[in-house]
């Protein structure tokens, strides 16, 4: 009688249960994946559709008393590979080719209706009310963040030595040491670790010593999108720049409450009393910075305030001033006295008359050589010069971005704000760090904008499409020559055919595709939208989308001949000489695969024309009609990067009309 299994029999039997063992791990393990791969796409639809609606909630309560900027940041997935080819420097998303186009687009617009800080509402709070605070209006900001978790929040050495008021927070604008003087911190900064450590930058003071930790930035799957809300109110804030409150020993050790502006002016680099020079704030509300000293407010962006003393007034004061000239200029043989003048200037200078004026014969001509000074001391001597255009302040003081070659650069990209995905202390306060990111991975986000069809279009009374006494040469460098024998007419955007029926009022209409504008799909030459990812973007300025079309063979009568110039004041102009605005620029040089291309939609939304004071109707070089519609697309990834491309969303948003009332 058998009383054991034989040798071959175990065998048989371990052979059945590892076949048995390797096929429920098969299945565990596939259920495993099923259900981390749900897990990811449940966490990545709940981040596409919270993006959707707190953009869809932004732009329902969009506030036309201040400006749209959009800014399109085109980045090669080996952008770091170029700069440092020596260093073994990863590819921004390990999972993509070399020439792939990683987008890191911004969009800056501001919003009527109550807003609450994000600032803890704790004890020894510097504002009365203990945190919390509203404002019926506020500046709001799409785009990536950089991220700096190891930064500590306190340093050793406050910077730039020990003064009694610099008790503060990190202010992040730079990184030295630097290779190729690329000293910007951006979303896809990264330097070989060994050599490049970030080091507090205040103007042209860097702090060598006390706490120096990694400026590189993570992959771009783990890069963060953030919604940076900026209240526009007064809370007291910090001592040396308002009177409140009156507990300086208290303020002293708190820091700032809020910003003293959404600005920032660069040229504040010496000591002014107790003020330290770093902050390099718009502190003097009585001063107009100059184009060339003007960039985003370092506080702001450093990520500890989310409160600057600005309103809707101040903000259009600082980015279109109105001067006021120390001599009135006599226009017409004296029949028209000018008292003050509003940028942007035609080549701002001495004696170069602003576009919106006729010269020259039979027209009351600007007076060539008068000297153009403006009243009181808050500008420099000679500081005219300095003023360039409304796209060009509104670029420099949003996003740091230079709209001319022949202005320096200093700071080039510093419109990228700190948005931390966590804080490692039990600082209360540092949770403002956090409160600016919205989604926690995100490697692409891109903005475009389309007008609907007749934007821009000029009527009389009658219907009538109304003329301007204005010559506009679209090219390389456009030009406007005020000429009152020549005239143009207002006929708005018309994407329609390239035909002109006899007797139509517009050129044929037929189905096409909708045009969608931003960085184009060509790019430069240089870096170019790979084909996968081309969505039909080409900028508003091109014949393509903008056909010139005589009717009649009639220089006056033209489709889009007018809105062609419009576009290219608001994106500037292709090939552009050194002197003016350029549509993609190459912020760190031709050979950085990094372009940008902004489009700038300034505070004059609906008069496309002036009158002068003989009668003449022309055009006015500051119009910017407003999109009509926004696409966001975005590539979002899940925290574990369980869905190693992530997933692609896209949306439309309609950007509201101006009430009249």
């Amino acid at each position: 009688m058998r009383r054991a299994f034989t040798v071959v029999e175990l065998l048989i039997a371990v052979v059945v249960m590892l076949a048995v063992i390797i096929a429920t791990s098969k299945i565990f393990n596939t259920a495993s994946k099923v259900s981390s791969t749900g897990e990811a796409n449940a966490d990545v639809l709940q981040q596409g559709t919270v993006l959707e609606e707190q953009m869809r909630r932004d732009l329902e309560r969009l506030c036309r008393d201040g400006y749209i900027a959009i800014q399109c940041v085109a980045v090669r997935n080996d952008v770091n590979q170029v700069i440092s080819p020596s260093a073994n420097a990863p590819l921004l998303n390990p999972q993509l080719d070399a020439s792939v186009i990683l987008r890191c687009d911004q969009i800056v617009f501001f919003t009527a209706g109550t807003e609450t800080s994000a600032r803890w509402a704790g004890p020894g709070d510097l504002v009365s009310g203990g945190g919390g605070q509203q404002s019926r209006g506020a500046r709001v900001y799409y785009g990536h963040g950089v991220q700096f978790p190891s930064l500590p929040n306190d340093p050793t050495s406050n910077p730039p030595g020990s003064n009694p008021n610099s008790i503060i927070k990190p202010i992040i604008t730079g990184v030295s040491p630097a290779p190729s003087g690329l000293k910007q911190v951006v979303p896809w900064t990264w330097f070989d670790p060994l050599t490049y450590q970030l080091g507090w930058q205040f103007g042209t003071t860097t702090q060598t010593a006390g706490p120096r930790v990694l400026a590189n930035q993570p992959e771009a799957r783990q890069w963060v999108l953030a919604r940076k809300s900026v209240l526009l109110t007064d809370d007291g804030g910090r001592p040396i720049y308002y009177p409140e409150p009156r507990n300086l020993p208290l303020a002293g050790t708190q820091g700032p409450s809020s910003a003293p502006s959404i600005f920032g002016d660069r040229s504040y680099t010496a000591a002014a009393g107790s003020d330290p020079s770093y902050f390099q704030e718009l502190r003097d509300r009585n001063r107009i910075s100059l184009s060339t000293n003007l960039i985003p407010s370092p506080v702001l962006q450093s990520g500890w305030v989310d409160i600057a003393a600005s309103d809707f007034g101040k903000v259009r004061r600082e980015m279109s001033p109105t001067l006021r000239l120390q001599t009135p200029l006599q226009l017409g043989g004296g029949a028209v006295s000018l008292s003050s003048m509003s940028v942007p200037f035609n080549t701002p200078g001495n004696g170069v008359a602003p576009i919106s004026w006729p010269v020259g014969a039979g027209a009351p001509a600007w007076p060539s050589g008068s000297a153009i000074v403006a009243v009181g001391n808050n500008m420099d001597t000679g500081a005219i010069n300095g003023f360039s255009t409304q796209r060009d302040r509104i670029m420099r003081g949003t996003f740091g971005i230079p709209a001319t070659t022949n202005i320096s650069n200093t700071f080039g990209l510093l419109g990228w704000p700190r948005s931390e995905k966590s804080v490692g202390n039990t600082d209360r306060k540092s949770e403002m760090l956090t409160s600016p990111t919205l989604v926690t991975n995100c490697s692409t986000f891109q903005v475009d904008w389309t007008w609907e069809p007749l934007t821009g279009r000029q009527t009389d009374s009658s219907g009538a499409v109304l003329p301007v006494t204005a010559r506009l040469s679209i090219g390389a460098a456009p030009a406007y020559a005020v000429t009152p024998t020549i005239t143009t007419l207002l006929r708005g955007y018309e994407p329609f055919a390239d035909t002109w029926p006899a007797n139509a009022e517009d050129p044929t209409q037929r189905v096409r595709q909708q045009p969608w504008f931003g960085f184009p799909d060509s790019g430069d030459g240089t870096v170019v939208i790979p084909e996968l990812q081309q969505l039909g973007v080409t900028l508003a300025q091109d014949t393509a989308v903008m056909p010139d079309i005589p009717r009649g063979g009639s220089t006056t009568d033209r489709t889009n001949f007018h809105m062609r110039a419009v576009a290219q004041a608001i994106e500037g102009t292709v090939g552009a000489a050194a002197n003016s605005p350029a549509a993609i620029l190459a912020p760190f040089g031709a050979g950085v695969p990094v372009r940008v291309y902004t489009a700038v939609f300034g505070f004059n939304q609906d008069e496309a024309y002036t009158v002068t004071p003989d009668g003449f109707i022309v055009a006015r070089e500051d119009y910017t009609p407003w999109p009509t519609q926004i696409r966001i697309t975005a590539t979002i990834h899940d925290p574990r990067l369980v869905l190693e491309r992530g997933r692609e969303f896209q949306f439309v948003l309609d950007v509201p009309k101006r009430r009249k009332d």
